[in-house]
């Protein structure tokens, strides 16, 4: 089925009618089929585009190189406050939490690393193979 030609059909049928009430019937229709973005959003979504409106109505608003001017002067207190740091158990864990997100293991599925350390565990139990057999093997 043509959705466009069916689209074009129905409007020819529809252009023919005369009666109101059945025209009505289709605009009511139509009207319950559409969806508006904003009956999808979650009830915190709501809530902060209404409170950023009422910002906006207050003119409680700053333009884009203020914004970026207030993180950029949050990093460089961050890092003011990193340099002066000297306590070692604090600065392991900012590490640990800037690092975790770099780590290639936490972006893997977790069959995936099953698959990995099944590897891991028939290397120490000895069943490997050498590349050139694992090569010769595939070709």
């Amino acid at each position: 089925m043509d959705i466009q030609i069916t689209k074009i059909e129905l409007i020819k049928e529809i252009l023919d009618i005369e009666n109101p009430e059945l025209i009505e019937k289709f605009v009511n229709l139509l009207k319950k089929e559409k969806k508006d973005f904003w009956d999808e959003l979650s009830l915190s979504q709501k809530v902060e585009i209404e409170k950023a409106d009422l910002e906006i109505l207050n003119e409680e608003t700053s333009d884009y190189k203020t914004f970026m001017a207030s993180h950029r002067n949050s990093k460089l207190d961050f890092v003011k406050d990193f340099i002066n740091l000297n306590d070692e158990e604090t600065i392991r864990k900012l590490e640990n939490i800037l690092w975790q997100k770099k780590d290639f293991w936490n972006e893997l599925s977790a069959s995936q690393k099953d698959e990995i350390n099944l590897g891991i565990k028939q290397l120490d139990e000895g069943k490997k193979v050498s590349f050139e057999s694992f090569l010769n093997k595939v070709s």
